[in-house]
């Protein structure tokens, strides 16, 4: 079953009233966003803490757990924050983006290795601390590169 991003989010538009109008869709996209993203986090962070219970090696637990997280997320972020695309397209269309947005979350796995190894194998720093810095600056990351490489839209074209 496909879940239209406006069905969920129509409770928010009393909120998003107050967003100027040319915004409101990135809003509605961003919130929409969030929540997958929130969804992804604890699928990546159960796995996260679990694997590093076992490997106590923060880095490698980050890989995995952001590896697991990164098909949750595709698996909402098509279906919810960008079904319009989706929809308007067909599946055998958005076939290539399954891998573009694979790319998109290389560039997440790797901002999230780099900095939870650094901060947790290398300075001490509590490996869940760690994972929240890193989350922080993966989720800018992922999102910029999803919205502007992934699922962009087509331009219209001018008659």
């Amino acid at each position: 079953m496909t879940f239209a991003l406006d069905t969920l989010l129509a409770p928010l538009d009393a909120v998003l009233r107050i967003v100027p109008e040319r915004l409101r869709p990135i809003a509605r996209q961003l919130i929409g966003y969030l929540a997958v993203s929130g969804t992804a986090l604890i699928v990546d962070v159960a796995i996260y803490w679990s694997l590093f219970k076992v490997l106590e090696v923060a880095a490698l637990a980050a890989a995995g757990g952001y590896v697991c997280g990164v098909v949750v997320h595709y698996a909402l972020s098509s279906r919810i924050v960008f079904a319009g695309r989706l929809r308007a397209r067909g599946i055998a269309a958005e076939a290539p983006v399954l891998g573009k947005f694979f790319v998109a979350g290389g560039t997440g796995l790797v901002v999230t290795v780099a900095t939870v190894g650094l901060l947790a194998d290398v300075m001490g720093l509590h490996p869940l601390l760690a994972k929240l810095v890193a989350t922080g600056f993966s989720f800018v990351t992922v999102f910029t590169a999803l919205r502007v490489f992934v699922f962009n839209a087509p331009a219209p074209e001018r008659a």
